[in-house]
């Protein structure tokens, strides 16, 4: 049997053209029903990892890694910030901002997307909400009388919005079952 080599090369490049397409449209067909799609095809774009592109599974390990990165980076951001605050108001609010954030840490570090179900969904819908909830929590402290401004607050946001995010695509996930939702 001879193999004819343009045939295979043809062959490998529309595998391989439809692969990336695929991926497109998956990263596209989610992250456009979330309510910042921008944002979310921005993470996912920016992710190396093309496997984790290719299913919803895998878009939510996506975000769940940039959620678990920028809680990272906060949390180290705030310890800084202790290290040099003075007011007494600061220091309790960002006491209680580090440790919702190691919380959260905590939270997102339990979440494992490989199967979203029935019997996984409560947990991790939980879990991602109970990290969504740091941000507020933590924007909060600092409004307690007197009030002082946040120097998380971008931060902050920018958790709130991945962590929605996520919750979103889960469901997506989810409710794509007919006998779920």
């Amino acid at each position: 049997m001879k193999l004819n080599l343009g045939f295979l090369c043809l062959s490998l490049a529309v595998a391989l053209i439809f692969h990336q397409t695929e991926s497109i449209n998956v990263e596209q067909q989610y992250c456009k029903r979330t309510t910042n799609g921008a944002l979310c095809l921005s993470i996912i774009e920016a992710d190396p990892r093309a496997t984790l592109k290719t299913t919803p599974n895998g878009l939510c390990t996506i975000l769940r890694d940039k959620a678990l990165a920028t809680t990272g980076a906060t949390s180290a951001k705030i310890s800084g910030l202790l290290k040099r605050a003075t007011n007494p108001h600061l220091v309790s609010s960002l006491k209680t901002c580090f440790t919702g954030y190691s919380i959260a840490i905590s939270n997102l570090k339990s979440v494992d997307f490989r199967v979203i179900n029935p019997q996984t969904y409560v947990g991790l819908v939980g879990s991602i909400s109970d990290a969504s909830d740091v941000p507020r929590d933590c924007e909060l402290s600092f409004q307690e009388p007197p009030a002082i401004q946040s120097p998380i607050s971008a931060e902050n946001e920018r958790l709130r919005a991945i962590c929605a995010m996520t919750l979103e695509m889960v469901n997506l996930v989810e409710c794509n079952r007919p006998s779920f939702c």
